[in-house]
């Protein structure tokens, strides 16, 4: 996004407090994604993220465990969810709470949905793939991470990454160089 012209800066700031008000609230209107990220910011304070994450996680519980008659169900499911996860890293900048939300939602489905994704049939291909490119965008996002925290996920990564690469995932995860254990 292209920086204000000096003289335009100092016009704006030159501003009555009204008129900058105005302007501030017709800029804010189209933009959901601000609208959400300033309501964020200013009225849950720090103790929303928490409160999202708790959230959030109930929600993936919820899905990841419920009862699904084939793998497609479950992955229309997971593909409703996974825009939640997005939303909640831009409108928070959590990081953290981006990636523990994503393994445990990899966890989740690999734990209490075994027989959808066991075998890798013409079923459950696209299921399959779906797993591994959320462990491989989970691996992107822990690499961007300061690399004290990656301790904290390991545990997970070496629960997820084996029975990833033993469900109908593992065919799409050796293609995308997902390894079998997190070092």
């Amino acid at each position: 996004m292209p920086a204000l012209d000096k003289e335009l800066r100092k016009a704006i700031l030159a501003l009555p407090a009204a008129r900058k008000d105005k302007l501030l609230l017709q800029l804010l209107t189209p933009n959901q994604l601000l609208q959400e990220q300033l309501a964020f910011e200013l009225l849950e304070g720090p103790d929303g993220l928490e409160t999202r994450r708790e959230a959030l996680h109930a929600h993936i519980q919820a899905v990841a465990q419920g009862f699904y008659y084939n793998a497609s169900e479950l992955l229309i499911a997971l593909r409703a969810l996974c825009p939640l996860l997005n939303n909640h890293a831009k409108v928070t900048a959590d990081a953290y709470g981006g990636v523990s939300l994503l393994l445990l939602l990899l966890k989740e489905v690999l734990l209490y949905q075994q027989d959808l994704v066991r075998d890798l049939t013409g079923a459950t291909e696209p299921l399959g793939v779906f797993l591994a490119k959320q462990t491989q965008e989970a691996l992107q996002k822990l690499q961007k991470l300061h690399e004290d925290l990656h301790v904290e996920f390991a545990d997970d990564l070496n629960q997820v990454l084996p029975k990833l690469h033993a469900s109908a995932a593992g065919y799409t995860a050796r293609k995308l160089g997902v390894p079998v254990r997190w070092e």
